[in-house]
């Protein structure tokens, strides 16, 4: 076949991959997009429900105007998805929470909006829009900056203030100077929720926020701005007072009753939050501290992986916290059987030894089958059983597969599946790196134990790791991308080099050997000294 029929078979070839690629990006996923569609209608429609109570005055204009307005809300809320936070679109549990949290909401303002206007006790009208408003908005922000994070809490609480605004317009009771206050005050806790190690501080986060509300009503009275926050004006300097005492005090709630609600949320919505992974992973968990007890090199052997998969992690970006906390538990399978597991028995292999090839394989693939049962017996976050299945995920136990294929009689066939783990593969970023990195530590602690012969020699193996891992297909239900790959490459290498780093042979002192001889010659010359004296004394 001459040469430009070659070529011409390969840019054919690679116009049908180029258009079949094409077609991909363009067709339209529909088993993605129609729980989509379907939670937007649902919402839409329940939204329209919120405004349009108490059902009186149904006019067409008004139907087809407040349909417009929610209809356009959500349409807003789709385009801010798909331009700047586009993963969101596949945490369905996130946008459920985040979903409900603005009907709440919006359902709460127009109950009481609705109560106050039946000739509700003064005392209470009073409070009506301003506090519920402001603690509402309050409770949204904090929540969405633990549950999601602070840039999407910032925009998150901006569209809720939206969503409020519209209820508060279908209601009569709209005054933006008091919704921007209250909406202030949310932003300003949600830049303080970050580095938040603690529960508790969350209600020191909610003074910040009653705080800035409270600087807010009093600059505002001073500058004569009219309807800053109570239905009466603010003349009165004790109720200034008031009012700007009263915001630190319901920001002070919000801060202590979200303590309590958040791990409702995460049971509700079934979501792991960065401060369930906190106490996780500062905490003394039973789990971890039964496996220091039964499995003592599982447990080191965790403790490395989990600082080399934190590494990786923050270097592509990815949720280091989320990747410690799982390696830490990603072995609890082992406590079972530790002796069967070299890091925790160097004399395992005589256990192996005295089994079938069969059997040894089924015990050691058992411990991920008993981790994930030991992890929901003391329902540890769901996320984490991501790190449990998937830090093997389909791989094959070579060792046992091939010892199989050599002691094979005449004429029986190995089947391959037999020594694969169950899977599923990895699923996220963090425990595709968690699988990497379980790999090249024990890898490193069994070649390198002596020390490294060549600098290249651990970049080298951490590369031919990656390399087998993506040619067995470990990684293709996880996102992470090539070029990520070769930056955990580079953190990986460097980690694995600093444990097992080239150590410089200190020279011996040139006077050791003086010292010595120094030493042998005084021990002499008293040894003789006291034979003389034994002589003298005998004579």
């Amino acid at each position: 076949m001459a040469f430009s029929e070659l070529d011409e078979q390969k840019y054919t070839l690679i116009e049908q991959r180029l258009g079949e690629t094409e077609r991909a990006s363009t067709q339209i996923d529909w088993s993605v997009w129609t729980p989509r569609i379907v939670g937007a209608t649902a919402f839409s429609a329940l939204m329209l429900g919120v405004v349009l109570a108490p059902y009186e005055n149904l006019k067409p204009e008004r139907i087809v105007g407040l349909g417009l307005l929610v209809t356009s809300f959500v349409v807003l809320y789709g385009i801010y998805l798909a331009r700047f936070r586009p993963e969101l679109f596949k945490e369905r549990r996130k946008q459920m929470l985040y979903g409900s949290s603005v009907l709440l909401t919006c359902a709460i303002v127009q109950t009481i909006s609705l109560v106050g206007a039946e000739e509700a006790p003064a005392a209470f009208q009073s409070a009506l829009t301003p506090a519920v408003m402001f603690g509402l908005l309050l409770l949204c922000a904090i929540s969405y900056a633990v549950v999601f994070d602070q840039r999407f809490a910032l925009d998150g609480t901006i569209l809720t203030a939206l969503a409020l605004g519209l209820v508060l317009l279908s209601a009569g009771e709209f005054v933006p100077v008091r919704l921007t206050v209250s909406t202030a005050g949310a932003l300003t806790a949600v830049l303080f929720t970050r580095n938040l190690r603690s529960r508790y501080k969350l209600a020191l986060v909610g003074v910040v926020g009653g705080a800035a509300v409270g600087c807010i009503i009093v600059a505002l009275t001073l500058l004569g701005a009219k309807d800053v926050w109570p239905a009466n004006s603010l003349s009165d300097p004790l109720t200034l007072i008031v009012w700007a005492v009263g915001a630190v005090v319901i920001g002070a709630a919000v801060g202590v009753f979200s303590t309590f609600l958040l791990p409702v949320f995460e049971r509700a919505f079934q979501i792991t939050t960065d401060l369930r992974l906190i106490e996780l992973l500062e905490g003394e968990h039973p789990l971890i501290t039964l496996m220091q007890q039964r499995a003592p090199g599982t447990w080191q052997h965790t403790q490395n992986v989990a600082n080399f998969t934190k590494r990786a992690c923050e270097a592509i970006g990815a949720n280091a916290l989320l990747g410690e906390v799982g390696v830490k538990f990603h072995d609890l399978g082992k406590m079972v059987r530790p002796e069967f597991f070299t890091e925790n028995e160097p004399e395992s292999k005589l256990l192996h030894d005295r089994l079938s090839p069969m059997m040894s394989a089924l015990i050691i693939l058992s411990h991920v089958s008993d981790g994930v049962l030991m992890a929901r017996k003391a329902k540890l976050p769901p996320v984490l059983e991501d790190f449990i299945t998937g830090h093997h995920g389909t791989s094959i136990i070579k060792y046992f597969y091939f010892k199989a294929k050599e002691q094979a009689k005449e004429g029986e066939k190995i089947e391959m599946s037999q020594f694969r783990y169950p899977g599923p593969r990895p699923q996220s970023k963090e425990s595709a790196i968690a699988a990497i990195a379980d790999q090249v530590e024990a890898t490193a602690r069994s070649r390198f134990a002596g020390g490294v012969t060549h600098p290249d020699d651990i970049r080298n193996m951490v590369h031919q790791a990656i390399v087998d891992k993506l040619l067995d297909g470990q990684f293709d239900e996880c996102d992470i991308t090539i070029a990520e790959w070769k930056v955990v490459e580079d953190s990986l290498a460097k980690s694995l080099a600093s444990m097992y780093h080239h150590r410089v042979k200190y020279p011996d002192d040139p006077d050791k050997d003086k010292r010595k001889a120094a030493i042998e010659a005084r021990e002499k010359y008293r040894n003789e000294l006291a034979k003389r004296r034994e002589r003298i004394l005998t004579q």
